[in-house]
């Protein structure tokens, strides 16, 4: 399965799909802009929520669901419809399981995003509601996973399961960064990388 971007139309700001070829395909929402006209059937902005909702898979409830939701910064048309289309808070009380599909909430199973984004915050650079929303939550799950001990759980930050013994065929290649935290192919989720989606080489200068 090939890894797709999808740049949904927002106007200003940024809201951008990434699904991953590999075996889970696994999804990585960068920013969102839903404007409160896309949800207005008479509006003229695009249903991009709709769009998203169509591109997302379902957990073993029904739910749907994005692996990781990355805010790159605070500003509204970064963040805007946080509150309106995704569930924020325990999994335990998401309230939406009886809710026709186009009405549940979206879960977030990964929050990243910089602390200090926020920290910067001040008189002159307030935080608008949805990112209010966004800070409030992470501070919950980091609070959660410290009082657990980091335990993880799906919905709160998942574990990552190692690539099984292979090996390697011809048309892929092992990649490995040079951290040992980084997101390479010794995990299944990321995986071996097919010699197609390689686009280019890069040679370190120094």
């Amino acid at each position: 399965m090939p890894s797709t971007i999808t740049l949904f139309p927002v106007d200003n700001g940024d809201m951008t799909l990434l699904k991953f070829g590999d075996a889970d395909a696994t999804t990585l929402l960068i920013d969102i802009n839903i404007r409160q006209d896309a949800d207005d059937p008479d509006g003229d902005a695009r249903d991009v929520a709709k769009d998203l909702r169509d591109r997302l898979k379902r957990d073993a409830n029904g739910r749907p669901y994005v692996d990781a939701f990355l805010l790159s910064h605070p500003d509204q048309d970064h963040c805007r419809g946080l509150e309106r289309h995704f569930y924020l808070g325990p999994l335990a009380d998401y309230p939406d399981d009886k809710k026709a599909d186009k009405d549940k909430k979206i879960v977030i199973r990964e929050m990243w995003s910089s602390p200090i984004v926020f920290r910067r915050a001040s008189k002159n650079h307030t935080l608008c509601s949805d990112a209010q929303k966004f800070n409030a939550e992470a501070r919950r799950r980091v609070k959660r996973n410290r009082d657990t001990g980091f335990a993880v759980g799906e919905g709160d930050r998942r574990p990552l399961d190692p690539i099984a013994p292979t090996v390697i065929p011809p048309g892929h290649v092992y990649v490995q960064g040079s951290s040992a935290d980084s997101f390479d192919s010794r995990y299944r989720s990321s995986g071996l990388v097919s010699t197609a989606d390689v686009v280019a080489r890069v040679r370190p200068l120094l």
